[in-house]
């Protein structure tokens, strides 16, 4: 317990001795265990305390022995011995004093010597601590929690924090130096992460990482480290005395520790993956690369696969890893792969040739340039699945810069001349091929009446630019387009080559008249660029029909295993169509009987006689010619044509045969037909 100054100890007190545990328990050269001690008071005799009663010696038994010992008389003894007796007691007293009086002055003595031992401190506790240079001193507590004190708010010397020395710091000032040293230092850790996806590696930007340290936490703690917080604490003392000399020879470097901070992890993901989820899905099946329509030879482009890209999941690996502090890192992008459905094996297995079709033409040299020319245009055309052929686009404009010459074309009903004529053999020989080959028909249109080079019903024309013939690829695989004219024999050849029939399995063409009407009457028609007494047939008599078309499929014995309904073509009644010729010699005109194509008006001017020369008058001159006659009036009978029409019966002139050169200028570039 507490003393109060100038107290001594009570001679019961005991003292204690307590052992300190050591500074540094973990380092194997700590000191020893010292031991603590509070000075053990010295233990002074008190003098006697005093009874009241006389010190000196009873004489009353002396006396009492000496009366017996003495004799009655008084006798010289006996006188002797009264006078020593006397003396006796006269000395006793004065030993009495001296010896009072030496007490007293040993107590005095002792009392001012405890007196100094206790104004020195001599009796306040002492504690064994261990120094700098590893010696144990015996030191007052009090001097030491003094020495303690003066640097209470200050780390003790030999403090480092992050190898910065905040010895004679405040917390304060430690704070700051480690957050300066922290700010001027470059990151601890690189956060550097990256995508890979198909054998390519993408890399992540986190250039904008924030780090977060625990300085505050860091300084504070090691500034409470083994501070004394009571003077009678006498453990704590020695503890923080000998902590403190320690670290004059073993400084402590407390470390910070830090958290990182990432932001936008997703969005930084999907900105390198999302634009990449259309080329990687993207799945490529083998396709025909190159084609030789001459060999019939094709290259294949091999098949790609395509995957599907899990962004979410590599945002989420990319968190774990973050998670567990692992700053550097590659993440494999979670996909699905996507086969292509078309490979190569399977385009070797079930592409080849679907359909074909060829038809005859005529000896007829212009019509035959045309039908090589559109031939050579649509030769080796690639279709992909999906694709529309349309025959005006891949033919073109009959033009003569596109190597189209004139020939015989059916236009408004009739025969005309027009550039590209013969075209639409092209197309309906295609048309063929393309329903044997069993693709979707888009738009096909028939001809005014039949076609005599295909079967009644499947003819398809065309006429640059709104009559059109098309088909679209609705198969999986591509469509080839093959078409050429053979000049040895003028035939016009179409064959597709695509994914064959199953099972192997042909398409044959089938039409089927279901309906027909009688043809029209024959029409006259004027034509003045014709001589009076001329005519040309600009049509025959057509009869309509109905026609119906069909595909049969055959297996490969040539069975049919279904019927399969192309459509109904309808053809109209046509009579024969004639020009017959009104320009007469004269420069007018004659006029005909369109019931029964009698010219009307034929009678010619007779021509006036040229004047004989005379030699002697030089070269003859022309006589005036008369004035021609006026025509006849409607009322006169008009005269009987010269030469008799032609009969309806005669045989028009086959479509195949060379038609008349025309007299009049060629037809607009745009009114060509088939």
């Amino acid at each position: 317990m507490k003393r109060k100054a100038g107290q001594a100890p009570s001679r019961s007190a005991e003292v204690r001795n307590t052992a300190l545990v050591p500074v540094n328990r973990s380092e194997p050269n700590a000191p020893a265990p010292i031991r603590v001690e509070a000075s053990r008071v010295p233990e002074h005799k008190s003098a006697p305390k005093s009874s009241g009663k006389s010190t000196s010696m009873s004489t009353r038994p002396a006396t009492k022995s000496a009366s017996k010992a003495a004799p009655k008389s008084g006798s010289q003894s006996a006188k002797n011995a009264a006078k020593r007796s006397k003396g006796k007691k006269k000395k006793g007293k004065t030993g009495l004093i001296v010896a009072i009086v030496a007490v007293a002055v040993l107590l005095l003595g002792a009392g001012g010597f405890y007196g100094y031992l206790y104004y020195t401190g001599y009796f306040k506790p002492h504690v064994e601590v261990t120094m700098a240079d590893g010696s144990v001193s015996k030191l007052k507590a009090e001097d030491v929690y003094a020495e303690l004190s003066q640097g209470a708010n200050t780390f003790y010397p030999g403090t480092f924090i992050n190898n910065v020395d905040v010895s004679g710091m405040t917390v304060d000032e430690a704070t700051a130096a480690v957050t300066q040293s922290l700010k001027d230092a470059k990151s601890p850790v690189d956060v550097n992460y990256n995508l890979k996806l198909d054998g390519k590696v993408y890399p992540l930007d986190f250039s904008d990482a924030k780090f977060e340290y625990n300085t505050k936490e860091v300084v504070e703690n090691a500034f409470a480290q083994h501070r004394a917080l009571d003077e009678t604490d006498y453990m704590s003392i020695i503890d923080v005395f000998n902590y403190k000399e320690q670290l004059k020879n073993n400084p402590v470097n407390y470390e910070t520790s830090y958290t990182v901070a990432i932001d936008g992890v997703s969005e930084k993901v999907h900105a390198i993956l999302d634009p990449l989820v259309e080329e990687y899905s993207t799945v490529k099946d083998a396709e025909i690369g190159e084609f030789n329509p001459d060999t019939k030879e094709f290259t294949i482009t091999p098949e790609e696969t395509g995957m599907t890209i899990d962004i979410d999941g590599a945002v989420e690996k990319i968190n774990e890893l973050f998670a567990n502090k692992e700053y550097t890192g590659s993440v494999v992008v979670p996909s699905i792969v996507k086969e292509p459905e078309i490979t190569t094996e399977k385009i070797k297995a079930n592409f080849g040739l679907i359909g074909e079709h060829s038809t005859k033409a005529s000896n007829n040299a212009n019509r035959n340039n045309n039908l090589n020319q559109a031939c050579k245009n649509i030769n080796g055309t690639i279709l992909k699945p999906g694709e529309e052929f349309s025959f005006n686009k891949v033919v073109g404009q009959r033009t003569t810069a596109n190597g189209f010459k004139e020939a015989t074309v059916i236009l408004g009903g009739q025969y005309e001349q027009g550039l590209g004529g013969g075209v639409c053999q092209v197309s309906s020989t295609l048309y063929n091929a393309v329903l044997k080959s069993d693709l979707k028909i888009t738009k096909r249109s028939a001809h005014a009446w039949p076609s005599d080079y295909v079967l009644e019903g499947l003819d398809a024309t065309v006429n640059w630019p709104d009559l059109d013939f098309k088909f679209k690829n609705d198969t999986d695989y591509q469509i080839i387009v093959v078409m050429w004219f053979e000049s040895k024999d003028r035939t016009v050849h179409a064959q597709i080559y695509g994914k064959r029939l199953p099972d192997e399995q042909t398409i044959v063409l089938r039409s089927e008249c279901v309906g027909s009407t009688a043809a029209g009457k024959t029409e006259y028609v004027e034509d003045k660029t014709l001589e009076v007494g001329k005519t040309k047939v600009v049509r025959q008599a057509h009869k309509g029909l109905t026609i119906k078309t069909y595909k049969i499929w055959q297996d490969k014995d040539g069975k049919e295993v279904k019927r399969d309904f192309i459509t109904t073509t309808t053809y109209g009644s046509y009579g024969k169509k004639i020009n017959v010729g009104t320009k007469k010699s004269d420069g007018t005109y004659a006029t005909i009987d369109k019931t029964t194509g009698e010219v009307i008006g034929t009678a010619s001017p007779t021509p006036a006689p040229t004047k004989k020369a005379d030699p002697t008058q030089g070269p003859a001159q022309p006589t005036t010619p008369p004035k021609p006659t006026d025509p006849p009036k409607p009322t006169d009978p008009p005269p009987k044509p010269t030469d008799p029409p032609p009969k309806p019966t005669d045989p028009p002139p086959k479509p195949t045969d060379p038609p008349p050169k025309p007299t009049d200028p060629p037809p607009p570039e745009n009114n060509e037909g088939g």
